[in-house]
């Protein structure tokens, strides 16, 4: 499956004819992981750019673009299955309450899936680091084209919840490993504006699906609802085989301006001998087909490059519990959580709500979905040029250092937006005669654009912050923040009937007050957490 590859080591010998034009900058002003030379006159690039054609940064715009496609589908379809079964659950109730079943066992369909979509990560993540990202994701959509036929046969509750929750494990792949296969294919001045646009798509053509989850399920039956996710699931199957490629590529420290322990590396880049300097590329370099294998359709189509990495798989995982001692790290993923599962516990309570306060026929409840497409076209100029933008400016009043910690600023928006969202959702279910359904209509799309702020700004900050270990910091990001989430939506239905809406949803728009503040800290402090933590991130080897 293989064919012979050029030395890695490589990558970290380019002389300055390879890297084009290149300049000299001090150690000392970069000498915090993830603070970084980002402009210098131009933009700097980082990683490192190389001449090897089977370089993922070297793909081509359009082959960029299929994989942004393709990935957007698997996550569209995944998160569709998982998070859209809302609209639906007003099909299921009768049947299942008729079974014995209560509302809050019944809204476990939703819940569950949610837990599973985070274990999904701690096991796809690790497995994409020791073989590579391609062959998990096939491995991936092929169970969700077979977990959706399940649920389509599902004859009893305990047997639809066994397929939904696998559907999860499947569904789970698309909060971690698709935004690592973004940011491996764009360099860190363009990755918030690529996560972003992925994220647009996935979140467009997600809200149209669930839009009209209801209509649909009530026109060819919940059943077929799950007949169609499998043959989208094939569809994207076909598609990501042809044009997803392997965004796996070794690179060495000094390409994300860090020391390499131990080597003699920036003694190279320094003509005078000193090790004071990094030298860094402003431009690109003409791609090198003699050194190099070119990059042909057979070796875009194999499964796998090179051999597998099981002890670097096992580290990745082992790393990822690490992380979470760091508090940017600790503080980044409860948030996430949090927003999550706030998220997952207004999907899951807003059917109820507008087809018995309000009479809603329960074929049109998942139309309360349609503000999602307004969310993304907002998020996309705040949280992706805008971020990339931002961090620019910032870098260039600098004399060109970037400080990851400028990612944070745009979480101010989405964290003012979440805590009156969620207070206003509990105050309208709980006085629905004093409140009109357009409340249900901006409190899906509003607390959204909540945690989507809270993803997007998360994965970027942290991934400036350590990028040697991007791996690891996705897995606590989407795997951790599941595990939260479920915690938080899990006993929703009993918090409900104690505390009543508002008291419930009260309290959780406190809670995205208080971690949103808890963010001015690591923003004062961020480059000193990073300072400290920074040695616990090398590698022994």
């Amino acid at each position: 499956m293989t064919d012979k590859e050029p030395p890695a080591s490589h990558v970290e010998n380019l002389s300055a004819e390879e890297l084009g034009e290149d300049i000299h900058i001090s150690k000392s002003r970069v000498n915090v992981t993830g603070t970084v030379q980002l402009t210098a006159g131009k933009i700097v690039y980082i990683p490192t750019p190389t001449s090897d054609p089977r370089d993922p940064l070297n793909l081509g715009k359009w082959q960029k673009t299929m994989i942004l496609i393709s990935i957007s589908l698997f996550s569209t379809i995944g998160l569709s299955l998982v998070s859209g079964f809302g609209g639906l659950l007003g099909f299921y109730i009768p049947q299942y309450a008729a079974a014995g079943k209560t509302y809050a066992d019944i809204t476990s369909l939703m819940t569950y899936p949610t837990l599973t979509m985070g274990i999904g990560n701690l096991i796809g993540m690790p497995l994409a680091i020791a073989v590579g990202r391609r062959v998990v994701l096939l491995v991936a959509t092929a169970i969700m084209v077979i977990g959706a036929i399940l649920c389509a046969y599902a004859d009893n509750f305990e047997h639809h919840l066994a397929f939904r929750m696998l559907i999860g494990l499947s569904a789970g792949q698309s909060e971690a490993l698709i935004p690592m296969i973004t940011q491996e294919i764009f360099f860190l001045h363009e990755r918030s504006t690529f996560l972003m646009l992925q994220q647009s798509i996935q979140t467009i053509a997600t809200a149209v699906f669930t839009l009209f989850a209801s209509p649909i399920a009530n026109a060819i039956t919940p059943q077929w609802w799950y007949g169609l996710g499998a043959c989208i699931s094939g569809v994207s199957l076909i598609i990501s085989a042809v044009f997803v490629v392997e965004t796996k590529y070794d690179r060495p420290k000094s390409s994300f301006q860090e020391i390499e322990t131990g080597d003699d590396s920036d003694q190279v880049s320094n003509n005078q001998g000193k090790t004071s300097d990094l030298t860094v590329a402003t431009e690109r370099p003409p791609l090198d087909f003699v050194t190099y294998q070119a990059r042909t359709w057979r070796s875009d189509l194999r499964l796998w490059v090179g051999r597998p990495e099981w002890r670097k798989g096992l580290d990745t995982f082992i790393q990822s519990f690490q992380l979470l001692l760091f508090p940017n790290v600790l503080w980044a993923m409860a948030l996430n959580g949090l927003t999550l599962g706030v998220n997952i516990a207004i999907g899951t309570t807003y059917g109820n709500i507008v087809t018995t306060l309000y009479n809603w026929p329960q074929k049109s409840a998942s139309y309360v979905n349609c503000g999602q497409i307004v969310t993304s076209l907002i998020a996309l100029p705040v949280f992706g040029f805008g971020s990339d933008r931002l961090i620019k400016w910032f870098a260039n009043r600098r004399n060109g250092i970037h400080e990851p910690e400028t990612r944070l600023l745009p979480l101010i928006f989405p964290i003012i937006v979440g805590t009156f969202t969620a207070v206003l959702y509990g105050m309208g279910a709980t006085h629905p005669s004093e409140y009109h359904w357009f409340v249900y209509v901006w409190a899906v799309a509003a607390y959204y654009f909540a945690f989507v702020g809270a993803n997007i700004v998360a994965i970027t900050y942290l991934l400036d912050s350590y990028p040697q270990r991007a791996s690891p910091l996705l897995i606590i990001i989407c795997a951790f923040r599941g595990i939260i989430s479920f915690g938080v939506s899990y006993g929703i239905q009993p918090f409900i009937d104690e505390k009543g809406y508002d008291g419930a949803f009260g309290t959780f728009g406190a809670l995205t007050a208080v971690f949103g503040l808890l963010g001015i800290p690591v923003f004062i402090w961020g480059r000193r957490i990073r300072q400290i933590t920074g040695k616990y991130t090398v590698d022994k080897e």
